[in-house]
């Protein structure tokens, strides 16, 4: 187990693109995990956060198999007694890279994993590896500590989105991705704040966003889609508190009362 925040608290960090580590009841989690420079064809634009206590998690959830979420090399640079969870159907690419505490998971399932529950939840998201590949499932995640933190991966705006409402503390939203667009099966800022309108959390942490760039794309780090979705949020979700992370910021819970630091 690690020395995470234990207690009633909870440790949000924002490393950046899908990766965030979460630390709740001394069980440290990190979703999808890409730790490197550059990923096939795109290169990391945001500084790296030192990795102490990232590299070392309790348990990864991966939410689909695309190259910028599912990170083969970055997995196997973690401890390898950390469970990675993947949706079904997706075992197979991560076993054959020599990892072997892989779970497949799929909507509905809620598994222990340290101190917590990790409940899976579905996605509209086309996760195949490869566009001649297979198709894959892609999925979220509810993490079930003192706080109810709701991990989307990469997901298009769906109406079970409802289904989570209610007792949600924190939902982490995709507001946009590492090109000048963003197609079918992704969310953007606008999209996003229907989203939060839908989740209605205490809470909105925009994440998915200026991190990494294709070939074309500017060098610098654009926050244009994490502020927009903080205004358009105010209008469609006006009780949904907004919280923008800088790479590496942390935002602490405690209760619903909450900080930032860096």
């Amino acid at each position: 187990m690690s020395a995470g925040l234990g207690g009633t608290g909870t440790a949000i960090t924002y490393v950046g693109h899908a990766t965030v580590k979460v630390e709740t009841c001394g069980t440290r989690i990190v979703t999808d995990p890409v730790l490197r420079r550059r990923v096939g064809h795109l290169r990391r634009v945001a500084s790296l956060p030192p990795l102490a206590g990232i590299d070392a998690p309790d348990g990864v959830l991966i939410s689909h198999a695309h190259l910028d979420h599912l990170d083969l090399p970055t997995l196997l640079s973690f401890a390898p007694s950390a469970p990675i969870l993947v949706p079904r159907g997706v075992a197979r690419t991560v076993r054959r890279s020599g990892l072997r505490r892989v779970i497949e998971v799929e909507a509905g399932d809620r598994l222990t994993v340290g101190e917590i529950n990790v409940l899976v939840t579905p996605a509209e998201h086309d996760g195949r590896r490869l566009p001649l590949s297979r198709a894959h499932e892609a999925v979220g995640y509810v993490i079930e500590g003192p706080q109810r933190v709701y991990f989307a991966g990469d997901t298009d705006l769906f109406e079970g989105m409802r289904d989570l409402a209610g007792d949600l503390d924190v939902a982490l939203l995709p507001v946009w991705g590492w090109g000048r667009r963003v197609g079918q099966g992704h969310l953007d800022p606008e999209r996003a704040a229907r989203a939060a309108a839908l989740l209605l959390p205490t809470f909105a942490v925009p994440i998915h966003w200026g991190t990494l760039a294709a070939p074309l794309a500017s060098a610098s780090a654009s926050a244009w889609p994490a502020h927009e979705f903080v205004r358009l949020t105010a209008a469609a979700a006006p009780d949904v508190d907004v919280r923008i992370l800088g790479h590496g910021e942390t935002f602490f819970l405690e209760g619903h009362t909450a900080a930032s630091s860096s």
